[in-house]
C-alpha cells in the first residue's frame, strides 16, 4: 500500500490522505446485499451478545448491516469458533451460530449534533466533480454502485466510530475494504480506495466550531476532491481507466468536528 501525502490548510484545518493503489484480484460470484428479513428463530439472545444462525444464501455483509456491526467485529467475535471466517468472510455456511452485537450497541456513530451538514448533497457533488474531471481527461464517467456505496459507508462509519484513520484495521492489521468486498461476494478484477478527513482539532478551537459551521456543501466537496486531485497517488485512483463503478460516503462524528470521506472504485 502506498501512503498519500498530508495536506495542511490553515491552523485548525487538517487533511490526511491515504489510499490503496494497484489492483486486487479476487474470483468470486456477484451477490446482492439487500437486507434479508430472517425468521425470528434465526437470532437467539444472550446476556452478552446475540446468536445469529446463518441462513442459506446469506452473506456476512447482510449480517453486519442487520446488526450495525463491522466486518472486523464479526470476525473478532467468531474466528475462534470458525477460523475460516478470518481468512475469507464469504466462507459462511448455513447453520453457523455467529455471535453478533445487537444494533445500537456496537460502537457505531450516533446521529451528529450538527444537523446542518447535508452529507448526501456533499456526496453527489464529490461524484459530479470527479466525473467531470474524468470526462475532461477522456475517461468514462464512474457509475454509482449500490454495493460499493454501502462498503464506502461502512468504512467511513468505522473510521469515525473507532477514531482511527488508516486502510488497515488497528486491531487486526487487515484491510477492511478487501474484507467487505469478500463478504459481499463482489466480483471485480481491479479495486481501490481513497480516504480523507477534515478535523477541527487545535486545542484553542471553540467547541461550537463544527465542520458545517465552517463549510458549505460545495466547500466540503471542493476540499475533498481538490485534495485528492492534488495528490498523485489519489489522482491515479480517480483517473484509473480500469475503473467503471464507484461508491462515495461520508461520516461525521457526534460533536460535528471531524468528517471522513471514503471513495471506493472497481472495474
Amino acid at each position: 500500500m502506498v501512503r498519500g501525502g498530508a495536506l495542511r490548510l490553515g491552523v485548525v484545518r487538517r487533511f490526511l490522505f491515504l489510499l490503496i493503489c494497484g489492483a486486487f484480484i479476487l474470483a468470486s460470484s456477484a451477490c446482492s446485499i439487500a437486507q434479508v428479513f430472517l425468521p425470528s428463530s434465526a437470532t437467539v439472545a444472550t446476556n452478552e451478545y446475540a446468536i445469529h444462525i446463518v441462513q442459506p444464501n446469506e452473506s456476512a455483509s447482510q449480517i453486519v448491516a442487520r446488526y450495525g456491526m463491522t466486518i472486523e467485529q464479526l470476525i473478532a467475535l467468531n474466528s475462534g469458533m470458525y477460523p475460516s471466517l478470518a481468512r475469507d468472510p464469504s466462507s459462511l455456511k448455513p447453520g453457523w451460530q455467529l455471535r453478533v452485537v445487537l444494533a445500537g450497541t456496537s460502537g457505531a456513530p450516533g446521529a451528529p449534533v450538527d444537523s446542518h451538514a447535508d452529507l448526501n448533497a456533499v456526496v453527489q457533488e464529490v461524484i459530479d466533480r470527479i466525473n467531470a474531471e474524468r470526462a475532461r481527461r477522456g475517461f468514462l464517467i464512474l457509475r454509482h454502485d449500490v454495493t460499493l456505496t454501502r462498503i464506502a459507508q461502512a468504512r467511513s462509519d468505522d473510521l469515525i466510530a473507532r477514531n482511527y484513520f488508516s486502510h488497515h484495521d488497528p486491531g487486526t492489521g487487515q484491510e477492511p475494504f478487501l474484507r467487505y468486498l469478500q463478504a459481499a461476494k463482489f466480483t471485480y478484477r481491479y479495486a481501490g480506495e481513497n480516504i480523507a478527513e477534515i478535523k477541527n482539532d487545535a486545542g484553542w478551537v471553540p467547541p461550537w466550531l463544527t465542520i458545517a459551521s465552517r463549510y458549505s456543501t460545495t466547500d466540503l466537496a471542493n476540499e475533498f476532491v481538490t485534495g485528492w486531485l492534488n495528490s498523485p497517488e489519489h489522482r491515479a485512483n480517480i483517473l484509473n481507466a480500469n475503473y467503471r463503478r464507484t461508491g462515495v460516503a461520508l461520516a461525521l462524528n457526534s460533536d460535528g468536528r471531524r468528517i471522513v470521506a471514503t471513495q471506493v472504485f472497481a472495474d
